[in-house]
């Protein structure tokens, strides 16, 4: 056990959130001792002995409960043998919805105050945690991290920060794990984060921030605690131009509502597209086994460096676990995670030289491919492109997908529906209609038995005035 100051407890935090460590965190105060759940990185529960940081009195604070009844509450769930907010629920004391509220209010409360009073000692222990289900919040770890800094009241802290950097680069941080992450930034946290180019210094960015430095140093250390950017003296260009548009648009897209924030005791129900990307999940994970790394990236063997790179930031934006942490995506909650574990093994196997050379010695000794596997590779990075192709659709992104969908028909030009997809992507367009009739028909040719291009079809001779 360690002494520890404000800026080695959000070292230790942020290593714990960055490196998705699962353990305990211990920490004793004067007052008591608190213990925080951390599970890959994010926390999942936490518990006080520290005076007035007991679900009772936080559910008094809250007016769902008075002094008296709490009393006589906490001894009948002891004689009952049962949790006290799971007492509340049976008995319809406290909802089941206010029980979970008050639960989240009070790990948050337990979990910050240890950044506001003076620790005596703190250890954390790597070790595999087993929550009941019905304990575990999703929390994230970053967000308390970001309301943690935007609170420190502590000029010399902020002083030592921006002095030891003021000539330093911010840069985004070269993993996508991070750069993906589901956090909520303030519109002023986000403009400093637009800032970054690679090029400006930390003294730069401050200059036109029109900021105080308390506000603009805790911004831009906030976002260096997260994982978003670091401190050096340059980065590749190359990788600000094809990384900077996507990162820009995770982060604009936190604004919207957590998933997990759902109401009531229901799960939520998956939409149509929630369900299709479950199947897609489902489908990809059983494909890991048997694909190679290129393969995996959606790559030839002699692609560039550059290509896999992109692959590999594109892919993880699409399969980070944070975008799916609703009770409704549990399903495929470890299923994502291993996704990203073996995309990011692929990536780190072929960026480098030697190891990528090691890698195709060992596909050229082992893979002797018959005309069959040849086939089901050719599908296999059909399949992966044509999901690619309808993420876009779903986004608005129309002219990507329909880029994905002729690559699809290049790749395996005997599927129809990707004629079909292309041939309802056109059909809006009067400069097109030629082409979507065409690609209509050859969905047809391909499946007679397709109402779904018979209906496109229609739709598309209606817009022409015909009337076959």
């Amino acid at each position: 056990m360690n002494k520890i100051g404000i800026r080695e407890l959000f070292g230790l935090i942020k290593s714990i959130y960055l490196n998705r460590d699962t353990g305990l965190l211990v920490c004793k105060f004067p007052a008591g001792k608190r213990l925080i759940c951390f599970i890959n990185g994010n926390i999942r529960y936490a518990r006080s002995g520290v005076e007035g940081e007991q679900l009772g009195q936080f559910l008094v604070k809250g007016g769902f409960l008075d002094e008296k009844s709490l009393k006589f509450h906490l001894e009948d769930a002891k004689a009952s043998g049962n949790r006290f907010g799971q007492y509340l629920c049976d008995n319809k004391i406290v909802s089941e919805a206010h029980i979970k509220e008050t639960v989240k209010k009070l790990v948050q409360h337990i979990v910050i105050r240890p950044f506001f009073e003076e620790i005596d000692d703190i250890d954390f222990e790597n070790k595999k945690i087993s929550l009941d289900p019905a304990l575990m919040l999703e929390i994230s770890t970053g967000n308390i991290l970001l309301e943690c800094i935007r609170e420190i009241d502590n000029p010399r802290f902020i002083e030592n920060v921006f002095e030891e950097n003021r000539d330093s680069v911010p840069t985004f941080m070269d993993n996508p794990m991070l750069l993906f992450q589901k956090v909520s930034l303030t519109p002023e946290e986000g403009f400093i984060f637009s800032r970054i180019d690679g090029h400006l210094t930390m003294g730069d960015i401050e200059k036109i921030s029109s900021m105080s430095r308390d506000r603009f140093v805790k911004i831009l250390y906030g976002l260096h605690l997260i994982g978003l950017i670091d401190f050096s003296q340059s980065q590749d260009s190359s990788f600000y131009e094809e990384a900077r548009k996507d990162v820009m648009d995770n982060i604009m897209e936190q604004a919207e509502p957590g998933m997990e924030e759902s109401a009531g005791n229901s799960i939520p129900e998956l939409t149509e597209k929630q369900e299709a990307f479950v199947n897609e999940v489902f489908a990809f994970y059983e494909d890991l086994e048997r694909i190679n790394f290129y393969q995996l990236l959606d790559v030839a063997q002699e692609e560039e460096i550059f290509q896999i790179k992109r692959n590999y930031y594109k892919l993880m934006k699409r399969y980070h676990p944070d975008r799916f942490t609703g009770e409704q995506f549990s399903a495929i909650a470890g299923k994502l995670d291993e996704i990203v574990s073996r995309l990011t093994e692929a990536y780190q196997t072929l960026k480098d030289e030697d190891t990528r050379k090691a890698y195709d010695m060992k596909l050229k000794k082992n893979q002797k491919e018959t005309p069959l596997e040849a086939e089901g590779r050719r599908i296999s990075k059909s399949e992966i492109a044509f999901r690619d192709a309808l993420f876009y659709v779903s986004q608005g992104r129309f002219s990507e997908g329909i880029e994905m969908l002729n690559r699809c028909i290049q790749l395996n030009p005997d599927d129809s529906r990707f004629y079909l997809e292309l041939g309802k992507l056109q059909i809006d367009n009067p400069m097109w209609v030629k082409r979507a009739e065409e690609n209509l028909l050859k969905s047809l040719e391909l499946d007679q038995n397709s109402l779904e291009s018979y209906e496109a079809l229609g739709r598309l001779y209606v817009k022409m005035g015909r009337n076959e």
